[in-house]
């Protein structure tokens, strides 16, 4: 598989996992409904997933520096899905909260990682600066 590819395979997941902070936006009012809570403590869940993302990526990113790049991309892709799993198995608006959580810092710190797995990929004379 050629080094372009793979970087396009990486920016396309990026893209995926990151859809999913912004896609509950537009369905709060049905999140509300079904879990009986109103639109604004369903809107938390917002809020919570961009505070999971801003200070958990971090923490996260400096405990898993020494696992190789590949096994941490397909870690936090697991945890992603694991995150899709508890929203969709387990009722109630708690296991929303951490499925947000999860989902927040799987998102990160495969974001971070694809980014700088892409970067390596690159030959040197793309990575200066036009």
């Amino acid at each position: 598989m050629s080094t372009a590819w793979k970087i396009y395979m990486l920016a396309v997941v990026c893209f995926l996992v990151g859809t999913s902070e912004f896609m509950i936006a537009g369905i709060l009012d049905k999140i509300a409904g079904d879990i009986g809570v109103s639109v604004s403590a369903a809107g938390q869940l917002i809020t919570v997933f961009s505070l999971s993302y801003a200070f958990g990526t971090p923490f996260l990113m400096a405990a898993t520096a020494r696992l190789e790049q590949r096994k941490l991309l397909l870690y936090a892709l697991g945890v992603f899905v694991a995150g899709n799993a508890i929203a969709v198995l387990l009722p109630g608006f708690a296991f929303l909260v951490a499925s947000r959580i999860i989902l927040a810092v799987s998102t990160g710190v495969f974001v971070v990682t694809a980014l700088t797995v892409a970067s390596k990929m690159l030959r040197p004379k793309r990575k200066e600066a036009p």
